[in-house]
């Protein structure tokens, strides 16, 4: 007896899709029975209405039916997605790559942080009460103080870090400063006063010292800490997930363009899966970048933007598993409201579909190179032969076609 179970994840998505077609049909079924129903109520004399009165509403009845079935349609795709999963190797090395990436970005954000203050560029001081202050290199303060006399200078050297420097709020900032945000993330002044207060309270928590203005302290520079952290992570999780999302909604107008009841119970998981996600994942990243931060700060200030870009990863790992736990609330609550959400995809459809092509192409493309990859890994000798026949079959084809073009050119040049 194989140790090993042979599922058809197409198979597997064909049943899902009839049983949404069925669905459909008794969502349509129990509410016209509904209308009938009420419809004969109405219609009747009205001493005789007290007789409907123990009749049941297909209604209620219906739509629990729907539910169920629902669930398990939820709950068939999705094993067939996972049977696609396990079967895709492409897919797993892409999520290889990109778990290798996101661990690189994340060195090469410490890298470039700690080669800053490294280089002393800014430099954090504790004085006599161990409150953290701070000071940039001389080289670098002359130069920006000089840039921000000028507002043409000062207006392209913001814009030149990012055009999120050029807001009204960082207008009276010094340029050293927002250098310093570009690279470490975070302003100096909050890494200074969050290095500080992070510091007295877990000081405080040791030595059982801790009293509500040290927390205060704690909480309201811990508060401004997280927005900063939550602008960028927000920002990149949400573009990364409507991205995705994109792509997904693109594939499924390539897969069921013809079947508008999957389409719109798929679009919709789509879009309740890039909300769950950008919540759960920004949510994670923003509170280990607050913890991170608050246990790098008794290393100091450095200690505390490192800890707060190890805090930052680690959290959203762990946001992206807590995705998962919510991701069939998420769908459920996407499908209640297919209709609408599926009125403002149609508004894009051209591009979906045009993007549909794309994907489709790509997807063949890889299913055709995930069947190479298996016949090299089954018979990697007899793959190797196959390699070897093509290539002198390709050799004596290329013969050919020289000796061809040899005799041809004899003929054709032959009065030299």
């Amino acid at each position: 007896m194989g140790n090993e179970i042979s599922v058809n994840p197409d198979r597997l998505e064909d049943l899902a899709n009839d049983l949404v077609t069925r669905l459909s049909r008794i969502e349509d079924e129990y509410r016209n029975l509904h209308m009938e129903l009420a419809d004969l109520i109405n219609s009747a004399p009205p001493e005789y209405r007290h007789c409907f009165y123990h009749v049941g509403d297909p209604w209620g009845t219906g739509n629990q039916l729907v539910g169920q079935l629902s669930e398990m349609e939820i709950d068939l795709r999705m094993v067939a997605n996972k049977f696609a999963d396990a079967d895709n190797l492409v897919g797993k090395l892409y999520k290889l790559y990109e778990q290798y990436g996101a661990v690189t970005a994340l060195g090469a954000l410490m890298t470039k942080q700690l080669a800053f203050y490294g280089l002393g560029f800014t430099q954090f001081i504790k004085d006599a009460d161990g409150v953290f202050t701070y000071k940039h290199m001389a080289a670098l303060q002359k130069v920006t103080d000089k840039i921000d006399e000028s507002k043409k200078l000062g207006t392209m050297a913001r814009a030149f870090l990012g055009p999120l420097y050029l807001r009204s709020k960082y207008k009276d900032v010094p340029l050293a400063d927002l250098i310093h945000r570009k690279i470490a993330k975070y302003l100096p002044e909050d890494v200074a006063k969050f290095a500080t207060d992070s510091k007295s309270l877990l000081y405080g928590f040791r030595n059982n010292t801790l009293n509500t203005s040290k927390f205060k302290a704690f909480v309201s520079t811990g508060a401004k800490f997280a927005k900063t952290n939550a602008l960028s992570t927000v920002v990149l999780t949400g573009a990364m997930e409507v991205g995705g999302m994109g792509l997904k909604i693109s594939e499924n107008y390539a897969k069921y363009g013809n079947n508008p009841d999957v389409l719109k119970r798929e679009n919709a998981k789509a879009i309740g899966n890039a909300v769950n996600n950008t919540v759960a994942i920004s949510g994670g990243a923003i509170t280990g970048a607050v913890i991170g931060g608050a246990l790098g700060s008794l290393v100091g200030p450095v200690g505390t933007v490192v800890g707060a870009a190890a805090g930052s990863f680690v959290g959203g790992i762990i946001g992206e598993k807590a995705a998962k736990l919510t991701a069939g609330i998420a769908e459920k609550g996407a499908i209640l409201i297919k209709e609408p959400l599926h009125h403002g995809v149609e508004f894009f459809k051209g591009g979906f579909e045009k993007a549909g092509k794309a994907v489709e192409a790509a997807n063949k493309g890889i299913d055709i190179v995930n069947k190479q990859i298996k016949e090299t890994i089954s018979d990697p000798v007899g793959k190797i032969k196959d390699i070897g026949k093509g290539l002198s079959k390709a050799k004596e084809t290329a013969g050919s076609l020289l000796d061809g073009a040899k005799g041809f050119l004899d003929k054709k040049l032959s009065f030299f």
